[in-house]
């Protein structure tokens, strides 16, 4: 395989830890101070639950769902107006169920590949808008070795769509002959990014397997993490 001169990240399982579940058990992860806005926590639990499992039951490749009206319908139910000022505050409190803790090996790796002249960028596939993971990725240290940082909720396709990658190469002025495409899914990361003919790595997870469901599921390349990348370069 050659040199690629771009390398493409997914976030969940990659960069962070995945936001794969909103509810009680996994609250603690996104939200370690607590609620930023007062309300009871059962009422809002259930108000997440009902957005993620409404989405979980669209038919894959699902379509940006809009989680607004959601707001607006729990937010009567607590007996509360949903003027647009808490409609947005409460959208910002949703936008928190996607910031997970950044794997501690990551803001090494991204400094050790773009000080050896990759250009980097990020495709993730999101239910919420990325204001809160960008100011996320602020804190951590690691936005500014990003080019690029796309989100399917604020573009309007998730992957596999291939425009969604397309779109990214477009932004960068990349070929995908000169791009690689790192993500933990088959099913959306190796097939999307096959798709407009990038070169793929599979990070390795508990959707790995799903590897072997055809041609263009099969990764070009497999790590156990990203930690492992560097070396594929020599670095």
């Amino acid at each position: 395989m050659d040199r690629p001169e771009a390398i493409l990240l997914d976030m969940g399982g990659v960069l962070l830890d995945p936001a794969d579940r909103w509810d009680a058990e996994s609250f603690p992860l996104s939200f370690p101070n607590g609620l930023p806005e007062p309300a009871p926590l059962e009422w809002f639990l259930a108000m997440s639950e009902d957005i993620a499992k409404t989405f979980l039951a669209l038919k894959p490749p699902r379509p940006v769902m809009d989680v607004r009206p959601f707001v607006e319908t729990w937010l009567w139910r607590c007996k509360t107006v949903p003027t647009p000022a808490a409609v947005r505050r409460w959208l910002d409190v949703i936008e928190q169920w996607e910031v997970r803790e950044v794997y501690e090996f990551v803001p090494g790796v991204l400094a050790t590949l773009r000080g050896a002249g990759f250009r980097l960028g990020v495709i993730s596939n999101t239910l919420t808008a990325g204001r809160a993971l960008r100011a996320h990725f602020c804190r951590a240290g690691i936005l500014d070795f990003f080019e690029m940082t796309l989100f399917s909720a604020e573009f309007g396709v998730n992957k596999p769509h291939p425009a969604l990658f397309q779109h990214a190469l477009d932004c960068m002025g990349l070929d995908a002959s000169k791009a690689w495409y790192v993500g933990d899914k088959p099913q959306r990361d190796i097939c999307g990014a096959h798709g407009v003919g990038m070169t793929t790595v599979l990070v390795d997870g508990p959707h790995a397997d799903r590897a072997h469901d055809g041609p263009e599921y099969m990764p070009d390349l497999r790590i156990e993490d990203l930690s492992a990348l560097p070396a594929v370069f020599g670095l």
